[in-house]
Parts: C-alpha cells; sequence; structure tokens
C-alpha cells in the first residue's frame, strides 16, 4: 500500500470517528434539553399554583389587605411569562 493510500484510509478513519463523536454528543445534548425542558416545565407549573394561590388569598383578603398582595403577584406572572418565553425560544 503506497503512504498516500494509507494517509487517506488513516483520515477517513478519523473523520468517521468525529462524526460519530459529533453524532453522539448531539444526542446526548438533545436528551439533555429535553430534561432541562420537563424539569422547566414542571418549575413552572408549581409558579402557576403558587400564583394561582395567591389570586386566591387576594380574593379572600379584606378591601385594604389585598392591595398588598398585588406586588408579589404581579412578579410571579411576570416571571411566569418570561420563563415560558425563555422555554419557547430554545
Amino acid at each position: 500500500m503506497s503512504d498516500k493510500l494509507a494517509y487517506i484510509q488513516r483520515i477517513e478513519t478519523q473523520i468517521s470517528d468525529v462524526k460519530a463523536t459529533l453524532a453522539q454528543l448531539k444526542s446526548d445534548r438533545d436528551r439533555i434539553l429535553e430534561q432541562a425542558q420537563h424539569e422547566e416545565i414542571e418549575q413552572l407549573e408549581q409558579h402557576l399554583a403558587d400564583a394561582q394561590l395567591k389570586l386566591t388569598d387576594i380574593a379572600n383578603a379584606a378591601d385594604e389587605a389585598w392591595q398588598e398582595i398585588t406586588q408579589a403577584i404581579d412578579e410571579a406572572i411576570k416571571g411566569l411569562q418570561t420563563r415560558v418565553q425563555n422555554l419557547l425560544n430554545r
């Protein structure tokens, strides 16, 4: 076998190895991203439940007290909307 042919075969093998490694990395990345999205969705669902509970607190609060609760709810809803948008943009 000529040096040229041996070199070409060695490089082709290296290219194949790199392709396989990249494919594995992509698979791992996709799996990790999917897992992260599931965890993020679960956290968002918990935050949504908390926001709904705070809304119930407002409905049950005295006329003077409800305004104190609104800032916390506004911040929670804004945070939820931002996190959902970030999740959609991934």
